[in-house]
């Protein structure tokens, strides 16, 4: 038998020209390595190729004289070669700089910052330097030029939350903000998110907005409406121009981020500064008995807007709470000197940022199609997926609406009862008198239901979504055998129920040697029956660690001695810190972060908030200086 006929029997060819071995299967059609043994464990799990099959593929791939090349050895293929059909077509990335080709926008990104991170700088982007593989004409490639992209850049910077204004409003203010029946006021306030990490996200998503806004503007107009499918109304444009080309920006330093993330306003309120606030968390909101049954689906959308996005930021809150630090202490030396306030023109930046934003929320709705508006245009551009091959499943794109949704409140209670004046936009300050006669009036034309507005369609996809995300296909599915006792997913992993019983015993056992090793045989004199907690105190820095009545505030301190002064593993040696011994310290606790999260999830009845639970650390404020 030829070596062509015993690979076609398992449907593995030979691209002679690029001297790759090909898995031709309909689930693979990709080049695999030629290892054999390699070759051979792909076609047991992959394929269940019987034994006496791969035997012979392996025998065969020993044997030959020309060895094969690994698949990140073979050659690029040519520009316009014709597909090759045994291989899968991807959409992939190309670079701008090189021939480099990945179908990973995460391989491309590392690929850009390592090799041609001195590129990207003199074209002033932020890691945009990638292609989408697609058909495009030639003569109309879209790029942002240098100076477009640091005027935007600053301007992302000065992006307002007006959370200073919800801090100072009357909790029955707040209640009328919440709802959004036009006559019926919420039973609880609104109130902020309680993790720094979802304000950035959420705050991220208008700066996307805002961004978005720029660039369409810079683009010509025919090609704006033809390609992207905006267009401007007059009363936009107006804006967009007075903010682009104001006079600001032949100010020295105008330019710069630090200037505009630094500053704050008059009146105290933060320019995207992203402190801690004092609120709860919205975990416990929900609606009094007495609405009327049609309004539950509604107030089910509405309690869940607070929901946290997902945990993973590129910055930690650590880092952001010690850059806020760092950079007050430059805000004196961007006043001028006449009272400590700031120039003019910083505050007429500002005011004509906060006028654009309101008129696209506030962008009247046409020929009743709510997507005629560039805010649900936008809400509408969230929901593809990350590669751009496919769209969000509703569980994760809600996230995204109640961003939005969470923000064009507080810019809203902005607009109505500011509590300073916009003069160029004609808004007067906040009375101090019938302030709930100014929101209402706001409230009645965009916040309610059936108001025609931005707010109001993104509202209704909320809580369509949520009914739709209760209703979705689990992101994986487990079977049970047939005597109910042993669970699988996939062909990947089997557990018995016999063994499932044992593993929380198995990680007890194994979460206490590793907090004996990490204590250094030290047990505080603590009672964890009488341990006191404050769950509504989400104060940076704040854990049950330093509660008064725990006694354990300086307990880190006598742990800090036994780890520098033991004679096995020590921190310390001969006044120098120990590498080594630190890390291997750092690699027990992440262990016993493992075993504790196991723990809770398998004894705790519910799904426990991890990174709460598992993030309680003390810092040295000497050090970071």
């Amino acid at each position: 038998m030829s070596d062509d006929a015993v690979f076609s029997r398992v449907n593995l060819s030979i691209d002679v020209h690029a001297r790759v071995l090909i898995c031709c299967h309909d689930v693979c059609r990709v080049a695999l390595s030629p290892s054999p043994v390699q070759v051979s464990q792909h076609l047991r799990t992959k394929h269940n190729i019987p034994a006496a099959e791969r035997r012979l593929v392996t025998d065969l791939l020993k044997a030959r004289t020309s060895p094969l090349q690994s698949p990140s050895e073979a050659p690029v293929r040519q520009d316009g070669s014709s597909p090759d059909p045994n291989l899968h077509l991807v959409r992939g990335f190309t670079c701008k700089f090189c021939i480099e080709r990945t179908g990973s926008s995460q391989v491309m990104s590392r690929h850009i910052t390592s090799a041609h991170e001195k590129q990207r700088l003199q074209l002033g982007v932020r890691r945009n330097a990638i292609n989408r593989s697609s058909d495009a004409y030639s003569d109309e490639w879209m790029i942002s030029s240098a100076d477009d992209e640091r005027k935007i850049t600053a301007l992302l910077a000065a992006v307002d939350r007006c959370e200073q204004t919800a801090r100072t409003t009357s909790k029955s203010l707040l209640c009328w903000l919440r709802s959004v029946r036009p006559h019926g006021c919420y039973a609880k306030p609104f109130t902020f998110v309680g993790k720094a990490a979802s304000r950035r996200k959420y705050i991220r998503l208008l700066k996307r907005f805002v961004a978005l806004v720029l660039r369409a503007y810079r683009l010509p107009a025919d090609i704006r409406q033809r390609r992207a499918g905006i267009r401007f109304k007059k009363s936009q444009l107006r804006l967009i121009s007075a903010l682009w080309n104001h006079e600001a920006w032949t100010q020295h330093d105008a330019l710069t981020e630090q200037l505009w993330r630094s500053m704050k306003l008059s009146d105290g309120a933060d320019v995207e500064v992203d402190c801690d606030v004092e609120s709860t968390d919205g975990e416990d909101d929900c609606e009094d008995g007495d609405d009327s049954d049609d309004q539950s689906s509604v107030m089910r959308a509405d309690e869940s807007e607070t929901d946290d996005m997902d945990d993973e930021d590129e910055e930690s809150e650590e880092e952001d709470h010690n850059r806020n630090e760092d950079q007050g202490g430059k805000t004196n030396a961007m006043r001028n000197s006449g009272g400590g306030k700031f120039p003019p023109w910083i505050k007429e930046v500002l005011e004509f940022l906060f006028g654009l934003i309101m008129a696209f929320c506030t962008e009247e709705v046409m020929d009743g199609r709510p997507d005629s508006t560039l805010l649900v245009y936008y809400s509408g551009v969230l929901g593809f997926s990350a590669d751009l091959t496919g769209f969000l499943p509703a569980r994760s794109y809600t996230s995204n609406l109640a961003a939005l949704i969470y923000i064009q409140r507080l810019l809203f209670l902005e607009y109505a009862v500011p509590m300073q004046d916009y003069p160029r936009l004609g808004i007067s300050r906040r009375p101090r008198t019938n302030q709930l006669a100014r929101l209402q009036n706001v409230r009645q034309e965009y916040l309610v239901l059936g108001s025609q507005s931005p707010f109001e369609e993104l509202f209704s996809l909320l809580a369509f979504g949520r009914a739709i995300a209760g209703s979705e296909t689990p992101a994986f599915l487990l079977k049970w055998s047939d005597d109910g006792q042993v669970v699988s997913y996939r062909d990947d992993i089997a557990v018995h129920m016999e063994q499932f019983r044992r593993l929380p015993k198995v990680l007890l056992v194994r979460a206490e040697a590793l907090c004996e090793l990490l204590m250094y045989g030290w047990k505080p004199p603590c009672d964890l029956a009488s341990v006191k907690d404050d769950m509504a105190n989400t104060t940076y820095e704040f854990s049950f660690v330093s509660h008064p009545k725990n006694g354990l505030a300086e307990a880190y301190l006598e742990l800090t001695l036994k780890a520098c002064t033991s004679q096995a593993d020590s921190l310390s040696r001969k006044g120098r810190w120990n590498q080594k011994a630190i890390f291997e310290y750092l690699k027990k606790e992440e262990a016993l972060r493992e075993n504790l999260a196991g723990l809770m999830l398998m004894t705790c009845g519910g799904q426990p908030r991890s990174p709460d639970l598992l993030s309680v650390r003390s810092q040295s404020k000497a050090l970071n200086q």
